[in-house]
């Protein structure tokens, strides 16, 4: 597979590995075999097909066109959002009770988030209570993860939480950097300022073409600092890593789904992060071929993207306010009957003491909490205690499908009805939605108890679009055929094959099985 690599690349690659080799010491070996992990995060598998079939990716074609490289679909399980793969891909965890980006978390009693680092070494924590072997273990090095899963060194955003660890970690994260470098500081710096000077420009015209400038501030923040910054370091420790002879890398590129969220999945902006990062790809790859101890390359997506309508700007209010101070509603009975399945209702005295709502907005799907008690509520307390709050849900022409749970199991409404997993095939989902996650989700429900006692995933409103609830503009963790397809490719000549993966916690089992001695 050297040969895919052109003469100019393979001088490129052995003059920087001498270059790092004079200037770092390599790692004892622990592994008998090495793996870089390269996570492309968010993009849709039709837009990667894409650019493979047009060779706007002209690596990655290469790799794919050749024959060299295997590129499949993947299906990673529920819901379609980063922290439940990691959780899936790094711990082997298969229910990791992780419903979302953002959530209320009922163990914890307060609203988290995986970009704050508490919220994500909390959740860490919880994690790392599993008995499976974590793959990054023994010497593993991760990057821009959320979760640290056992690796030796310190750049995800648990470890962020604390400053005297990063302190701590600075000196050896720095080590090989300057003799890793692929340009002078003065002309990376020259270029930085270029490029945060563009970003700057273009978020004022976006923002005034909008007339709200939300989320901008941060977006240039994560421009400049993820995007630029972030990422080249991230790219240049893995060369470093590779020369040294780190047993696993595991690298997060998230541009791509940071301009996908503000911008939209098919966006100018979108799309030219994925050309950029095709170069890296490429220098990636040319390292690992070229080191002493070659490392096999694994390219992945942990989820899509669908271009996100906000029901704010489509409806001129929260969806909260919609919910739960809209107009009176009566529940059909038709809904309150298939909820109930034959069971009795609640008595009037089983009411319980009135609690503060909680709506978080997870992008195209939303998290209802009516409670905050630890364990949620079952149908038949919504029923008797929120018919309002169930019947602006089920009416509204912004809401695709509700999930809840009853009894022990989960069912979804759809148009005033109610469906099992195993009735969906009768559903009169919109053509966007893919059955097979739908249903994937509703079995995973009973799962996840601190998912929200309603779980609402906005409408498909046209091909490729969707409703969203948070304000965005493209989303993923909703259960369109666009975010539930993901991506893996893998060498032709590698250990193992990776097709027919099912679930994130597969893809564990087989790298764990081919890489941990």
């Amino acid at each position: 597979m050297s040969s895919l690599l052109t003469s100019d690349m393979h001088a490129w690659a052995r003059g920087l590995a001498g270059r790092i080799g004079r200037e770092v010491p390599p790692v004892p070996a622990t592994r008998r075999r090495r793996l870089l992990l390269v996570h492309l995060d968010g993009v849709p598998k039709a837009l990667l097909d894409a650019a493979v079939r047009t060779g706007r990716m002209p690596f990655l074609s290469s790799l794919v066109r050749s024959g060299a490289y295997h590129l499949e679909e993947a299906f990673w399980g529920s819901p379609a959002s980063t922290p439940c793969f990691q959780a899936g891909l790094l711990y082997g965890i298969p229910h990791p009770n992780l419903p979302a980006y953002a959530w209320f978390d009922r163990e914890l009693g307060r609203r988290v988030r995986m970009n704050t680092p508490q919220d994500a070494l909390d959740i860490e924590q919880r994690l790392g209570r599993t008995q499976a072997p974590q793959l990054f273990a023994e010497g593993g090095h991760t990057y821009f993860t959320l979760f640290r899963g056992g690796a030796r060194n310190q750049i995800c955003m648990s470890t962020l939480s604390s400053l005297k660890g990063m302190a701590r970690a600075l000196s050896p994260e720095m080590e090989g950097l300057l003799a890793a470098r692929t340009r002078h500081p003065f002309r990376y710096l020259g270029s930085l300022g270029r490029e945060s000077w563009r970003a700057l420009r273009e978020i004022w015209r976006w923002g005034r073409a909008l007339g709200d400038f939300r989320h901008e501030g941060d977006f240039l923040i994560s421009r400049v600092l993820l995007q630029q910054l972030g990422w080249s370091f991230a790219h240049t420790k893995a060369l470093v890593d590779m020369v040294r002879g780190v047993p696993s890398v595991y690298l997060v590129f998230g541009n791509y789904d940071e301009v996908a969220h503000r911008r939209g999945p098919r966006s100018e902006q979108a799309v030219a992060e994925l050309e950029r990062v095709d170069g890296y790809l490429a220098e990636l790859y040319a390292m690992a071929r070229t080191v002493e101890h070659p490392y096999d390359v694994v390219f992945l997506t942990d989820h899509g993207h669908v271009e996100s309508l906000p029901f704010e700007q489509r409806q001129g209010q929260r969806l909260e306010d919609m919910l739960l101070r809209g107009a009176p509603a009566a529940l059909p009975e038709a809904v309150s009957g298939g909820l109930l399945d034959g069971r009795a209702p609640l008595p009037p005295t089983a009411r319980p003491a009135p609690e503060a709502p909680v709506v978080i907005e997870s992008g195209n799907f939303a998290h209802v909490y009516l409670t905050q008690g630890r364990q949620p509520l079952e149908a038949r307390a919504l029923v008797a205690h929120h018919p309002e709050v169930l019947a602006r849900a089920a009416r509204h022409p912004d809401i695709g499908l509700v999930a809840l749970r009853r009894g022990d199991s989960a069912v979804a409404l759809v148009k005033g009805q109610v469906y099992r997993a195993e009735e969906l095939e009768q559903a009169p989902l919109a053509g966007e939605f893919s059955r097979r996650a739908v249903a994937d989700y509703l079995r995973e429900l009973p799962f996840m108890p601190t998912a929200g006692d309603l779980v609402l995933f906005g409408e498909a409103v046209r091909p490729g679009a969707t409703v969203g609830f948070a304000w965005e503009f493209g989303s993923h963790g909703g259960l369109t055929r666009t975010e539930t397809c993901s991506t893996v490719c893998w060498s032709a000549e590698g250990p193992v094959a990776l097709s027919g993966l099912t679930h994130c916690v597969n893809l564990h089992q087989r790298l764990a099985e081919a890489y941990l001695d």
